[in-house]
């Protein structure tokens, strides 16, 4: 259930806010907003280039991996070459790729919760569903392969390509989706406000909740936006859509 792309670009004594924000908006105890379960791009802010497409079962707690706030193996994370950006450049980009909170997977934070069980005593792969699993590694394989057919390579800090089955499944239209990740012009899949402005603007959160769905359609069927958009708006009986267009939310400018 994926369809959102949302954008934003911190510097490095920054990391607490988009930590914050990704457990605002991407918070597995939550049924509203987005699943915890997600893909992710860091990214040149200035050149927009693509440096790391990934994966995360809980993407707060892996971006909190990658930036240090939680110590790992540096072979398992990016910390190393975060690092060295930053000695350079005072913003990073980072993006995330949604799903909806319909497709939360069990984390250690959750599985008390929902099955009741201590996360000391009990694996928490043993409950996450492996579709959940493979539905993630097979997106970030088709978005590793779609990057490496239009720049001929993998994004520079990618050690390898993603999953067989999802390099498989590319088809050419993927682009987008990484497109969307590092441009900040207008595009159906893009969230017009940044990970930071949904955290703190709940009006904005819920116009994007609300365009999910559209974006959802768009991704597993093939419609276009304006087609999407209409066979949403029939269970639109809160009017939703009237108060995006009233506003012209789909026309805000996305500022990082």
């Amino acid at each position: 259930m994926f369809g959102t792309v949302i954008q934003d670009a911190y510097r490095q004594n920054e990391v607490n806010e988009i930590v914050n924000a990704l457990d605002e908006l991407c918070n597995p105890n939550d049924t509203y907003g987005w699943a915890s379960s997600g893909i992710y791009c860091f990214w040149n802010y200035y050149t927009r280039e693509v440096l790391y497409i990934g994966l995360a079962v809980d993407l707060a707690e892996r971006f909190k991996q990658h930036n240090g706030i939680i110590l790992i193996d540096e072979n398992a994370c990016k910390y190393k070459q975060i690092n060295e950006y930053f000695k350079k450049n005072e913003k990073l980009g980072y993006s995330i790729f949604v799903q909806s909170p319909l497709s939360q997977p069990v984390t250690s934070k959750n599985i008390y919760k929902w099955l009741n069980y201590d996360p000391e005593e009990f694996s928490v792969s043993d409950f996450t569903h492996e579709q959940s699993k493979k539905d993630l590694r097979r997106v970030e394989g088709i978005l590793i392969e779609s990057y490496r057919r239009v720049h001929g390579n993998i994004p520079r800090w990618n050690r390898v390509s993603g999953s067989v089955d999802g390099q498989r499944a590319t088809l050419d239209g993927n682009y987008e989706i990484v497109r969307a990740m590092t441009c900040q012009k207008l595009s159906p899949l893009l969230s017009r406000s940044t990970l930071r402005e949904l955290a703190e603007n709940p009006t904005y959160a819920f116009y994007e909740s609300f365009l999910h769905g559209v974006r959802q359609l768009m991704l597993s069927v093939g419609l276009s936006f304006n087609e999407a958009l209409q066979f949403i708006q029939k269970t639109d009986i809160l009017g939703i859509y009237e108060r995006i267009e009233k506003e012209g939310y789909l026309y805000k400018e996305l500022i990082l």
